[in-house]
């Protein structure tokens, strides 16, 4: 039988539970935005109005998809930024 490694353990643990909170973070961020954009739909009082709330929307997505992609993916490769030091979960 393999013997476990118990810190080990305890880093893929805690890996897993910081991934887990940005996933939670991440959805928090998408509701808000979301929400913002129903308030923006629902008091727009012309269709440029209307127009401009889905344009902002889009770019708002856009912008934070392209953000949490990138956190996702430093923290799955453990990415080294410009000083050195590995960037991920559990830092």
């Amino acid at each position: 039988m393999i013997a476990l490694d118990a810190s080990l353990v305890s880093t893929s643990l805690k890996t897993y539970q910081d991934y887990a909170v940005k996933l939670m973070d991440f959805g928090l961020i998408n509701a808000r935005s979301a929400l913002q954009f129903a308030q923006d739909a629902w008091t727009a009082k012309s269709p440029d109005d209307f127009a401009q709330a889905m344009v902002d929307y889009g770019r708002r997505q856009f912008e934070c998809w392209t953000e949490e992609l990138d956190e996702l993916t430093a923290a799955s490769v453990g990415k080294t930024s410009e000083d050195d030091e590995v960037v991920g979960l559990g830092d």
